[in-house]
């Protein structure tokens, strides 16, 4: 019990306001126990969109260990790729962001609850070489270990927790599908923060998305973090999505009411000219046959000729 009112407790403080603006456009959700038990039950509950499914219930649950997770459901080894990563530091947890150049060692050793050091990031999680998951990240850090193993060493947000074997208090705040505005870029002109949405391309390649957007917090550590997967396809496909073999097979096994038609109409046409070409040589031969017999009869066949 002592446990679970520790994590409480760390999920109940109210987070820094170095990500509210960078999030501005996602919707605010009271903070709030994702998950509960007691002695014998553990239960989540959360306002899931109607059309999620099991699996990707299960993904859109993991609590700072989604490679794990992703790996076990692939059958993969799952890699992170680095896309971006700004730094900062800040002299104060209220002042502007500085914008930080590693590596830097002194600063490094100086970051504090006072002096913490801000990296804004994103990554592609890649499984057999494709992407199965962008992760745009704002991480607050506020010790030099952390920052050491975070900024020197590069321990990945998932792997940070594992070394440092602390359990993350998790909060899942948000889940959608399509595109999402949410995406924090660092403009070095105007040192501003703004916005773009993950699109795929086509109208119908967004719809397929589905995201999620989170806080995982530890001592010294603290992330809120949007994941977009980019196809809702490699939950049903599994290892064959990451081939692509399910769009051939797809192909194959694509056969539509009006193209089996067709295929019928068209054995029908052809048993038709055979029975007609059938037929027509079976007159002939009759009409020679009765021809030869007449002949016969009369004295004129070929032989009296």
């Amino acid at each position: 019990m002592g446990t679970h009112n520790l994590q409480e407790e760390e999920l109940s403080r109210s987070p820094t306001s170095f990500s509210s603006a960078i999030y501005s456009q996602l919707p605010a959700v009271k903070m709030t126990s994702f998950d509960t038990y007691n002695t014998k039950t553990t239960s989540i509950s959360f306002p899931w969109p109607a059309s999620v499914t099991g699996l990707e219930r299960i993904a859109l649950s993991a609590q700072g260990d989604l490679q794990r997770v992703l790996s076990a459901f692939f059958a993969h080894p799952i890699t992170i790729a680095l896309v971006y990563s700004h730094t900062f530091t800040q002299d104060s947890p209220t002042a502007s962001l500085v914008p930080l150049t590693l590596p830097n060692h002194d600063v490094i050793a100086s970051a504090s609850p006072t002096s913490p050091i801000i990296q804004n990031r994103q990554v592609h999680l890649q499984c057999n070489g494709k992407i199965v998951c962008t992760a745009t990240s704002s991480v607050r850090i506020t010790s030099p270990e952390c920052a050491q193993l975070f900024l020197e060493e590069k321990y990945a947000i998932g792997q940070m927790f594992r070394r440092l074997e602390k359990v993350p208090a998790f909060h899942l705040l948000s889940v959608g599908l399509g595109e999402v505005d949410g995406s924090p870029t660092h403009n070095p002109a105007t040192e501003k923060y703004s916005k773009r949405l993950f699109t795929l391309g086509s109208e119908k390649a967004n719809e397929q998305q589905l995201w999620r957007k989170y806080k995982l917090i530890i001592p010294d550590f603290e992330c809120e973090i949007l994941e977009v997967f980019p196809s809702r396809e490699m939950f049903v496909h599994g290892e064959s999505w990451l081939t692509d073999a399910h769009l051939a097979n797809g192909k194959r096994r694509s056969r539509t009411p009006e193209s089996d038609i067709d295929v019928l109409d068209l054995a029908v046409r052809t048993s038709r000219i055979q029975q007609n070409l059938i037929l027509v040589i079976g007159l002939g031969f009759l009409l020679i046959l009765a021809f030869e017999v007449s002949r016969f009869k009369t004295g004129t066949g070929l032989h009296g000729l």
